[in-house]
């Protein structure tokens, strides 16, 4: 039996064809591995680059530019009105018992974009004279005045003052005296000229210049300021 098998074992019987090649097919296994390697690769960083130029890049479309600020328009004839009554009503709130007054019809009254003038001529209780003009000015409308900083003039030997006062809500408020100065030093006190400036850009102006009359009626500054700060006077 051993050598039976000794001798199956030595004969060299040959394989079946398999009809094809081991290696063939194992080279095309291994090309094919490698090309669907280098196409996820590929697909990957063609996604990358995309995702990080729809992130990065800029925009096709161009951004249209910033829309330049509109001009101011005149006070409405229903602002107006509303202007004209609250002076009214700050008059007759500073001086008790006041007589013919009147409003808004003073040929020094304009109006124009973004600010209103108006006029305000009375008695007081005693029958003296009085009159002074208020003007508003809204928010950005183009100002033609000289800034706060440069609005007082150096003290003079008349004794005529200036001051900037600090008001609520970052507010300045610019009292000068208006008057006469002799060269020896007298001076005539007549009223006072005021500039409130708000912290919005927005101002009121109060010229209070009494007549040459020793009896005309001169606002105190206490009233000027009661006057000129209140909230009424504003404009869009």
């Amino acid at each position: 039996m051993t050598d039976l098998e000794t001798r199956l074992r030595e004969v060299d019987l040959p394989e079946p064809p398999l009809g094809f090649d081991p290696d063939e097919v194992a080279d095309r296994a291994a090309r094919h591995t490698r090309r669907r390697r280098a196409g996820i690769t590929g697909t990957l960083a063609v996604f990358s680059a995309a995702a990080a130029a729809a992130v990065f890049a800029p925009g096709t479309s161009p951004v249209p530019p910033a829309a330049p600020p509109s001009s101011p328009s005149p006070p409405s004839p229903a602002e107006q009105a509303r202007i004209r009554q609250a002076l009214a009503d700050a008059v007759i709130g500073v001086f008790p018992g006041v007589r013919g007054l009147t409003v808004g019809v003073s040929p020094a009254d304009a109006i124009g974009p973004g600010r209103m003038a108006v006029t305000a001529t009375f008695a007081d209780a005693a029958g003296r004279p009085g009159n002074f003009q208020l003007t508003v000015y809204g928010r950005g409308t183009p100002d033609d005045h000289v800034p706060v900083a440069r609005s007082c003039p150096e003290p003079d030997t008349g004794g005529l003052r200036c001051d900037r006062i600090p008001q609520p809500g970052g507010a300045v408020l610019l009292v000068s005296e208006v008057g006469y100065v002799s060269t020896g030093g007298f001076t005539k006190l007549r009223g006072f000229d005021s500039v409130l400036r708000r912290a919005d850009g927005s101002a009121v102006t109060l010229t209070d210049a009494a007549d040459d009359a020793a009896d005309s009626v001169q606002l105190s500054e206490e009233q000027l300021t009661k006057v000129i700060t209140d909230p009424a006077f504003v404009l869009p």
